[in-house]
């Protein structure tokens, strides 16, 4: 009896080692993929000198932990247990989500913000802070002139950002204790006005609605502002572009709202890459159209900006409302320019022709990402027109 024990237990640890080996090399079983960006550990190549060395076994254990056989499914039972039993989660640990104890969901560097640390990541001290501010808010108003005499309106749109809005949810104060600092949004929110820049801050009409608004402004466990919120912030973009070039353009038309789950409702809770999903308010969401006035306008707008417009071309008629619409990610990247599926790079298009060319260009970012504000575009558009002599400048 015992030997059959044996046998049987061989037999089964046989089989499932297989398995794996099997699953590893095969693929048989297709599985979803986890969530989050993962550095590829290359295949390691035997030599004499890589097993002399040990480097060879170092790479293989390091090959084989990011692709060993049904790693997705182990992984996110894995996961699950530590977060039901012990409420762990490893993205937490690394500090790339925060996780607060009524399961809002926050990007550490958000929290830094609202407790007024980080611009330190930036800056020495205030003093300093401030200098940078004021030379890009002035390189902000240079350009400003310069495009008005061109006909390309300029402006500058202040986004909200979660730990503004959703400050309730916030984690308690335990870590961050340094001198109080300005903030970015803090200064640019005066300081555009004082100078005549064209903005539209939207972070300050979020502050003032968020408690009269019966849909959330903000996800529970997603980092950006809800698909709701970013439809009528479009809808409020399309008036103030009418107002700013004195045009008729077609209106956002927003359909009833109703209850639904999407995945950039949850991209932080998606890191966790868990079984179930977290328990969470359920938000709400409208269908987007246009309006089929044929005397409206479709002008071109280029933006320059963070990641909260993604949500603004994904869930709004973009393409009904705008000529064109590139999408100059973090001046790095450039989406929507011609082909709608592919992308290229900013140092692949001549950015002076392509702002001529525009009938508005926005610049759009939320409170942490205006620290660097503008991803250097300021500095390179000024450059880079003084080389060209394409207009006259101050």
């Amino acid at each position: 009896m015992k030997n059959r024990t044996h046998v049987i237990l061989f037999a089964l640890t046989s089989v499932l080692l297989f398995a794996f080996m099997l699953q590893q090399n095969t693929g048989l079983f297709h599985f979803k993929a986890l969530n989050g960006v993962t550095e590829e550990t290359p295949k390691p190549k035997a030599s004499y000198a890589t097993f002399v060395d040990r480097s060879l076994q170092d790479s293989t254990e390091a090959y084989l932990k990011q692709h060993y056989g049904f790693r997705e499914p182990l992984t996110r039972l894995y996961n699950q247990t530590q977060w039901t039993f012990f409420r762990y989660s490893q993205v937490e640990e690394d500090q790339r989500i925060t996780i607060t104890r009524d399961n809002w969901i926050f990007e550490p560097w958000t929290v830094e913000e609202y407790y007024q640390s980080h611009a330190y990541q930036h800056a020495k001290d205030s003093l300093e802070m401030a200098g940078i501010f004021e030379a890009e808010a002035q390189r902000l108003l240079e350009i400003q002139q310069l495009l008005e005499s061109n006909g390309t309106h300029f402006f500058v749109a202040l986004l909200p950002g979660k730990e503004q809005i959703c400050t309730e949810h916030l984690p308690e104060n335990t870590q961050y204790f340094k001198e109080k600092k300005i903030t970015a949004y803090d200064f640019y929110a005066k300081r555009l006005n004082e100078l005549g820049i064209n903005n539209i801050n939207l972070a300050e009409w979020f502050m003032q609605m968020k408690d009269t608004v019966d849909y959330p402004l903000y996800p529970q466990t997603g980092t950006h502002w809800s698909n709701l919120a970013a439809i009528y912030v479009a809808d409020s973009l399309v008036n103030y572009l009418e107002a700013l070039g004195d045009i008729n353009m077609h209106n956002i038309e927003i359909g009833p709202i109703f209850q639904r789950t999407l995945k950039p409702d949850a991209d932080l809770e998606s890191l966790m890459n868990l079984i179930w999903p977290l328990k969470k308010r359920p938000n709400m969401l409208a269908k987007a159209s246009c309006d089929d006035d044929s005397t409206a306008l479709k002008p071109t707008l280029i933006t320059i900006g963070d990641s909260y417009y993604w949500n603004i071309i994904n869930f709004t008629p973009v393409w009904d409302v705008f000529k064109n619409v590139p999408y100059w990610y973090y001046f790095s990247t450039v989406y929507f320019d011609g082909d709608i599926h592919s992308s290229k790079r900013i140092s692949d298009i001549d950015v002076v022709q392509e702002v001529l060319d525009a009938d508005f260009v926005m610049l759009a970012y939320s409170t942490v990402s205006l620290y660097k504000m503008s991803n250097g575009f300021s500095e390179a558009l000024l450059r880079e027109i003084k080389q060209k002599q394409e207009l006259p400048t101050n």
